[in-house]
């Protein structure tokens, strides 16, 4: 029964690892389509969202089953719970990277000329983030989570100074303001992209401990209880 299992719980590993490419993939796409202003590669990254939309019900849908066949205990449970959220985390970020596509696309239909300023850079630390979460989750691996958690300032930083950037070439040069507004839509992208890594991060820690730490630093003692079998 055990060796079942661990080969149900490889699989949603697996699963978990599969949807972070393609969630990573798929930013990478889109913010490369808006800085060369790719129409194809736009239009591509709203196209194959679907499988990862696909694959996101697929991994809600075996977590439950082995819950309901295996009755998993303490941290298999945890584990389990945790699949579930982070598969819904993934697919938020794969919708992210679909909202960057679309600003690609506007940008492109408007023919502005605005640069795209240092989003490459914030987009290279965000999907550092995003893919990291996702190793840490299959490795269960709670100390680079805690790691990772640090880095969401960076990418906060990076968007601050995008916006920054943004709003003064727009009032400098108004013929770029549509254009800018989009440039920002795909910053906020990469920016909840980075929350979303966090929260990722955050149930990692999570399953090693049986304490949510979050934000607010709120600690469900009776369902840390529940969870560790005691």
């Amino acid at each position: 029964m055990r060796t079942h299992f661990d080969k149900e719980l490889a699989d949603i590993r697996n699963s978990i690892r599969q949807l972070g490419m393609q969630a990573s993939n798929a930013t990478a796409k889109a913010i490369q389509a808006l800085i060369t202003r790719n129409m194809e590669e736009a239009r591509a990254v709203k196209r194959d969202d679907l499988s990862s939309d696909t694959l996101r019900y697929e991994i809600e849908s075996l977590c439950l089953t082995v819950i309901a066949t295996q009755q998993p205990v303490a941290r298999d449970l945890r584990e389990l719970t945790a699949a579930a959220f982070v598969a819904v985390e993934l697919e938020r970020c794969g919708d992210y990277a679909k909202g960057i596509a679309k600003a690609a696309r506007r940008i492109i239909r408007a023919n502005s000329q605005i640069g795209a300023f240092a989003i490459q850079e914030m987009a290279d630390h965000a999907r550092a983030m995003l893919d990291r979460s996702v190793e840490a989750f299959v490795r269960q691996d709670a100390t680079l989570a805690r790691e990772l958690i640090d880095m969401d300032q960076i990418v906060d930083d990076h968007y601050d100074a995008l916006l920054q950037q943004v709003t003064a070439d727009m009032s400098s040069r108004p013929d770029h303001i549509e254009g800018g507004i989009w440039v920002l839509h795909a910053g906020h992208c990469l920016e909840r992209i980075g929350d979303r890594a966090t929260n990722i991060a955050e149930r990692v820690i999570f399953m090693d401990t049986g304490v949510f730490t979050g934000d607010l630093n709120v600690r469900n003692t009776d369902a840390a209880r529940s969870l560790n079998g005691n």
